[in-house]
């Protein structure tokens, strides 16, 4: 059974909304992911597609519905209080379809809800709003025969929830503090789904499951049942700890017996590596429970992971997990089950990103509430500057952090390594090394340009002592400013020479003339020409430009037979020196 359609008018915090749920031309289920800010409705959603769960379930099974004698309880209250403020009704509606793509209804109303109010936001409901009764909650009326196969339907495959406020107990909580309703498997029963519908904490019964598959895989290990599971909750562990060569194995006894250690390539047991899942970190025991999840209800009979169909939905999926679980291993792990339809809210943008990357734009959806409009690529956008800013910071951090912690002197960032080259070169012609060595250089290539460095401004430029200047050549469209102990600073630009960017504009016409004489690879050149624009005659001037493949080779040339009078103009530089320094000094 999987979820076609829902609608949901004056509910909580959503005005209207209306979603065709996606699938991909084999039918399989997309993911749906819902995003918006908090108090935005994602929870109210979910309730409804849970509360559906519930009430279809109810029809069906005797362990679902909870209540008193004949009484039973409804998991979402109903009333006013689920309206949207200043409404006097609501509504939500929920179209599913069996395996034989039948329709199954679900009508959730609180107000006076009239049968054309529903029409006009579905077509061919045939669920009817009781005109005379303030509240009311309605699924299709389900017959003997639809119902038999129904029950197999939910028996053989998936249909839960998670919830933001779900948990997964410590080992280190004492006994006597855990909870101590727990869900007992009772699916031998006749007319029981013996399966919950909202998982909160599912670590014990997982723990329990866990321990049956180990002792069957070592007991009867030729068995393809127990190999099909032992393969599925394998396969959740290695990704979730991004190795291949783990598995689950059985400890000694005494304690929890199921433990995690590294194999050989035949699959033989190497070490043990943690002496339970206990040892694993929050998150990690939240995905191998999320995902055992899917396999222990999905296992009557048993199955391949991707053979699971069904229904799960999951609230705030993001919730303890860190960035590198959210971006990588998240999505991986859903990939894993193409035929269980997830309907998912999230607030993060590595999460969005790496469903992107593992699904491609089309293979899922996201939806924004409250109006639950589709997010179109160009918002994909936003959410890859904002892990482009987050990454570029921290690689920017880490490699600038060594760098700058290591220099001892006042730091000077230049464009490129050329720069470097020739201020040294020109600093010995006219004896200022002593000037020179004063500075640490740093590329400023590395960390893209000086406008990245910037921009960044980190804590860490604020930590240390010394001041740092960034060196811009002549042709950069900034202006010159001091933020904190850094300094922006630009060449002059000398007009009448060759070039008109880089610091190869303080190189007078006559070296440029020297080194075409000694090698005519070195510049690209463009003659004077004439150019007739909407009748006008123009005259583009002649132009001279480095040639990018002898840039290096330039450098070389003129550093080793650079005289005084090619390197005239870099007392410019010696001067920005000479202010920047004294700034040092005075402090």
């Amino acid at each position: 059974m999987y979820l076609k359609k829902i609608v949901i008018k004056n509910i909580g915090p959503i005005s209207e909304l209306s979603v065709e749920l996606p699938f991909n031309t084999d039918s399989t289920p997309k993911p749906l992911l819902f995003v918006g800010k908090n108090g935005s409705g994602k929870t109210f959603l979910q309730s409804q597609i849970v509360d559906s769960l519930y009430e279809i379930g109810s029809r069906l099974f005797s362990d679902i519905g909870k209540g008193n004698g004949l009484e039973r309880s409804y998991y979402k209250i109903s009333g006013s209080v689920n309206l949207k403020a200043g409404t006097n009704k609501g509504f939500s509606l929920i179209n599913y379809k069996d395996n034989e793509n039948q329709l199954v209804e679900y009508l959730d109303k609180t107000g006076l809800v009239t049968e054309e109010e529903v029409i006009e936001t579905i077509n061919n409901f045939s669920l009817t709003p009781n005109t005379k009764s303030d509240n009311q909650k309605i699924v299709t009326d389900i017959n003997e025969e639809r119902k038999t196969k129904l029950m197999d339907e939910w028996i053989n495959g998936v249909h839960f929830y998670q919830p933001a406020y779900r948990y997964e107990e410590p080992m280190w909580k004492n006994n006597v503090f855990r909870d101590e309703t727990r869900f007992e498997d009772n699916r031998n029963f006749l007319g029981v789904l013996g399966k919950e519908l909202e998982v909160i904490s599912a670590n014990s019964i997982n723990k329990t499951y866990l321990l049956d598959l180990v002792l069957d895989k070592n007991l009867y290990s030729d068995d393809e049942t127990n190999n099909i599971l032992w393969n599925s909750v394998n396969t959740i562990l290695r990704k979730i700890k991004k190795r291949e060569d783990i598995r689950f194995g059985i400890g000694p006894r005494g304690q929890y017996r199921v433990t995690i250690g590294e194999m050989s390539d035949n699959g033989e047991w190497v070490k043990e590596l943690l002496p339970s899942i206990d040892a694993l970190s929050l998150g990690e025991s939240i995905l191998l429970n999320l995902f055992i999840n899917i396999i222990r209800h999905g296992d009557t009979p048993p199955k391949k992971h991707q053979d699971i169909c069904g229904i799960v939905a999951i609230d705030e999926i993001d919730v303890h997990l860190h960035s590198d679980l959210q971006n990588k291993v998240l999505p991986e792990l859903i990939k894993l089950f193409p035929k269980v339809q997830f309907i998912i809210t999230t607030h993060s943008p590595l999460f969005i990103l790496g469903m992107k990357r593992e699904f491609g734009e089309d293979g899922f959806e996201i939806r924004n509430m409250p109006s639950g409009e589709r997010i179109t690529t160009e918002r994909f956008s936003e959410f890859e500057n904002a892990y482009a800013i987050l990454k570029d910071t921290e690689k920017f951090d880490n490699d600038m952090s060594q760098q700058v912690k290591e220099a001892q002197k006042p730091i000077v960032f230049v464009e490129g390594d050329y720069d470097i080259r020739y201020i040294k070169k020109a600093s010995q012609l006219f004896n200022k090394e002593e000037l020179i060595n004063k500075v640490t250089f740093i590329d400023a290539d590395g960390y893209q340009n000086l406008n990245n460095i910037w921009k960044h401004k980190t804590n860490l430029f604020k930590a240390i002592p010394q001041k740092m200047m960034l060196l811009y050549d002549c042709d950069t469209k900034i202006n010159e400013d001091t933020k904190e102990n850094i300094y922006k600073k630009i060449i002059p630009y000398i007009e009448e020479n060759r070039f008109d960017r880089g610091i190869e504009n303080l190189f007078p016409k006559k070296t440029i003339e020297k080194a075409i004489e000694h090698k005519k690879a070195f510049i690209d050149y463009t003659a004077e020409t004439k150019k007739v624009i909407r009748g006008e005659e123009s005259t583009i001037p002649e132009k001279y430009d480095i040639n990018p493949d002898e840039k290096g080779n330039l450098c070389d040339w003129l550093c080793e037979n650079g005289t005084e009078e090619d390197f005239i103009n870099f007392d410019k530089i010696f001067e920005i020196f000479e202010e920047f320094l004294k700034i040092e000094r005075d402090g």
